[in-house]
Parts: C-alpha cells; sequence; structure tokens
C-alpha cells in the first residue's frame, strides 16, 4: 500500500512551446511515496537509489523563449532494498530564482559560480555526498539522501569557479575527470575530483569565445575536449533567450590533453562539422585514440528552445595526433540519445552501450537500445504502445562474469495513465520481458541525466 503526499506549486502552463507540453511539461507537485507496486521481482542486488533529474519550470515563463535546458531542476529518487521499492520522492533543486515561489530560503554555501545556480542536468556521488550539478559555471547544490536541498558547494573550498554537468569517473582510481567552462572567462578548465570530494584544477586551455561543452571523456593518456561550433553569446541574454548558438565561423575540433595537463602536449584534431552532447567512451587503441559519440548535424542554428532539427545518430571517431586526421564509423543511423555504458570499462576498450531512442528534433523518445559494438547487432527494448524511454543506466551484478552482466534501469513515461514506471531490464535478455516494472504514481517528465548510487555495503 503506499501513500502520497503532495505539496502544490506554482507551474507554468502548457503553451505552444512543445517543451511546455505531454511530457516535457513540469509537474505541479512534490511526491513521496511508499511500498510502491511491482511486477515482477525485483533483484535482491539492487540496494540503494535510482537518481534521475531534469527541468520543471516553476513561475510564469514566456513560451515564446523558453528554452528546454534552462527550467528549474526537479531531482527523481526511487529507493530499492530487499527486493522492494520501498520509496519514490521528487523535489525542486532549490535556486535564487525559485526560493521565493517555494516559500523557501535561499541556498546558503559560495557563490563563486555563474547566474542563480539552477542545477537540472545531472545528479551523482562525489565523495560519498548526492550533489545535482549543472553546466556553465553552476556550482553543485548538495542535497540529503532523500533529496532535500542542503546548499551549494564548491567541494571544501576546492572550485575556484563553477563545475560541470558530466564529469566522468576513472574506475581504476576513483578519481573524477571534468571539462568545465563559464561565461565571463577566457577558459576551458580540465579538473579532477578525487575520491574524498576535493577538486584540482589540472589545466586551463584558453579559449575567449566560450564555447559550450557539455560532456567529455578520457583515456590512459588523454582527456578530450569537444570544441565544437555552439557558442557563448551575450547578445542573446540581453533578449532574454537561451546564451547559445551555431557558428559556422568556428572550426570544430577535438583536443586530446594529456592527464597530466601538460598544454605542451595538447593535440587538436579538425573533426566534421557538427555538435556533440554525449560521449558515449573513449579508449586509446595503439598510436590512435577512438571516441564513440551521438553526433548531431547542427544545434541551435534556428531551433533557439531546444535542440535543431537533424538526426542525432551514433559514429565512431578514430583520431590520429600525429597526423590530426578524424575518420569516422556509422554505429546506428537511427535517431538516439543519451548513450550510458558499464561504467567499470570506462577509458578503456568495451563492447556494450545503451541508449534512447528518439525523434530527430528530441521532441520524443522510444525505445531502449542495446549496441554490440563489436559484432555490430544492434537490439532493441519497445516497452509498450504509449510507453516512452528515458536515459538508460546499466547496474553491473555482483561478482559480473561478462561486460553485460546486469540489469538496464529506465524511467519510462506511461502516456495510457499518465504517469511513469521504472523498468528493470536483463541487460542479456535484453528484448525479453522486463525482470520488474516498479509503478510511479506521477508523471517523470523527459528530462536529462541520472544514476544508480548503491547504498553503502
Amino acid at each position: 500500500m503506499s501513500t502520497v503526499e503532495t505539496l502544490e506549486r506554482p507551474a507554468v502552463a502548457e503553451a505552444s512551446n512543445p517543451y511546455l507540453q505531454g511530457n516535457f511539461a513540469p509537474v505541479a507537485v512534490e511526491t513521496t511515496a511508499f511500498d510502491l507496486p511491482v511486477k515482477g521481482r525485483i533483484p535482491e542486488a539492487l540496494a540503494g537509489r535510482y537518481l534521475r533529474i531534469g527541468p520543471n519550470p516553476l513561475g510564469p515563463v514566456d513560451p515564446r523563449t523558453y528554452h528546454w535546458f534552462t527550467g528549474s531542476g526537479m531531482a527523481h529518487g526511487l529507493r530499492l532494498r530487499h527486493g522492494k521499492a520501498e520509496w519514490y520522492r521528487n523535489r525542486a533543486v532549490v535556486s535564487d530564482s525559485i526560493a521565493p515561489l517555494l516559500g523557501r530560503p535561499g541556498l546558503p554555501g559560495p557563490r563563486n559560480g555563474f547566474g542563480d545556480n539552477t542545477a537540472n542536468t545531472n545528479i551523482i556521488d562525489m565523495g560519498g555526498r548526492t550533489y545535482a550539478i549543472v553546466e556553465a559555471g553552476g556550482l553543485p547544490v548538495e542535497l540529503t539522501y532523500n533529496l532535500e536541498s542542503v546548499g551549494r558547494s564548491d567541494l571544501s573550498g576546492t572550485l575556484k569557479h563553477g563545475f560541470t554537468a558530466h564529469p566522468k569517473i576513472d574506475p581504476a582510481t576513483g578519481e573524477f575527470h571534468a571539462v568545465a567552462y563559464q561565461p565571463g572567462l577566457e577558459a576551458i578548465s580540465y579538473l579532477t575530483v578525487d575520491r574524498a570530494g576535493r577538486a584540482r584544477a589540472v589545466a586551463d586551455i584558453p579559449a575567449p569565445y566560450c564555447p559550450m561543452i557539455h560532456d567529455t571523456a578520457f583515456t590512459a593518456r588523454f582527456a578530450t575536449i569537444l570544441d565544437l561550433p555552439v557558442r557563448f553569446d551575450m547578445a542573446l541574454v540581453g533578449r532574454g533567450g537561451f546564451p547559445f548558438r551555431w557558428d559556422d565561423q568556428m572550426t570544430p575540433r577535438i583536443g586530446l590533453l594529456p592527464r597530466s595537463g601538460d598544454l605542451q602536449g595538447l593535440r587538436w584534431v579538425e573533426a566534421p562539422s557538427c555538435y556533440v552532447f554525449h560521449v558515449m567512451n573513449a579508449y586509446d587503441d595503439g598510436d590512435q585514440v577512438v571516441i564513440d559519440v551521438v553526433r548531431h548535424p547542427k544545434m541551435f542554428a534556428s531551433e533557439m528552445r531546444g535542440p535543431s532539427k537533424g538526426r542525432p545518430v551514433l559514429v565512431r571517431w578514430r583520431l590520429d595526433p600525429s597526423t590530426g586526421r578524424l575518420s569516422e564509423t556509422m554505429l546506428d543511423d537511427r535517431a538516439l540519445e543519451f548513450p550510458r555504458f558499464n561504467d567499470a570499462r570506462a577509458g578503456q576498450t568495451y563492447r556494450f552501450g545503451y541508449t534512447a531512442g528518439a525523434n530527430d528534433t528530441l521532441q520524443g523518445f522510444g525505445a531502449v537500445y542495446k549496441h554490440d559494438l563489436v559484432s555490430g547487432r544492434n537490439e532493441t527494448h519497445d516497452h509498450g504502445p504509449g510507453r516512452y524511454t528515458l536515459e538508460p543506466v546499466f547496474v553491473a551484478r555482483p561478482d559480473p562474469k561478462a561486460e553485460d552482466d546486469g540489469w538496464v534501469l529506465t524511467y519510462v513515461y506511461d502516456q495510457n495513465r499518465d504517469a511513469s514506471g521504472v523498468v528493470i531490464l536483463d541487460a542479456h535478455d535484453f528484448e525479453g520481458p522486463p525482470v520488474a516494472t516498479v509503478e510511479l504514481p506521477v508523471r517523470v517528465p523527459f528530462g536529462f541525466h541520472g544514476n544508480w548510487i548503491a547504498d553503502p555495503a
């Protein structure tokens, strides 16, 4: 039996903007539900929280200029333990702009980040603490285990400026690698964060044009820098719109920076004219570097409320630092996004990846895909009519026997009941029926990123 406690919040009404309609529309309540109904059987080994985050604008917004990426953050979490779905919670992530709407005080903490610190893009564990994070200079916002906002964090005084939405963890060292940028600064920052959650500035790469760098990846030798033709434009700030745009005058390039931060060793490789939000993984292959990415033809060239039109596809880039050349191989030409893989293979050769099926504009999602990058086989799990996936997350079994020995978890919106659920798939039987489905009492809007955070052993 589940109980639901709701707290009314002012929310925007649906309007002509596609990112304010359907399952992009914000939810108007904060919900706590216990003892959730389950179809199937939750694996006993799953003990922890499956967290995700996305934009959920509160208060009035202008549908003519509202951009999907700018809505105030809302964290969602499902707690699993002993084969049960113990609770689901969603909580607004407090920022300067929405604290008055929530009737809550502003968050304490440092203010060396950029803007009002709307954290809406990713939710991770660093140094044993849960953080909501965002790019473009926002500071991490620490959350409690139950997803209440605690305060802005500069990681114990170690962040000189803001952070990023996509730090990537090295399974060999437990160290996060991060590439950050911030309007007003003239450099791209390469940072690391140690096991204790303390940041270290490794290198600053001159970049006075402030490129939008959403993601990164690393290999045994390099950190990758995605310097692609989307940049900050102060003129757009004055118009009240999204402040980044496509720039045909920029030369797209990928930087290979030695992990030591030695700028003398930085090598640039010219890339195809495109934009990349997300890297699946990267690794060294002899003297060359392999990077698997979701490539968009353009971004923010005409549509300024969300991703531009043009099919996002999964490709493999092979970079040669000695010649500065790049070659591309198509891995899957279907529209897709939000690539994930077994994080234990980060920075190393790997075989399997997982993505969310989408339409060409990312104004809708569908099935979830599994990619065998060795055999070339692509599997599909269709959740059924009216059911749409969000980003898949791979969780390994204890003592796994193979790279895909584990489960794929994803939040799935069910249009038939206008509510969401969490689907657990056996990665070995990807196209088979779910191992378990947890029914949630509310919608989880289409958003961005999430992670499985296991409880301490």
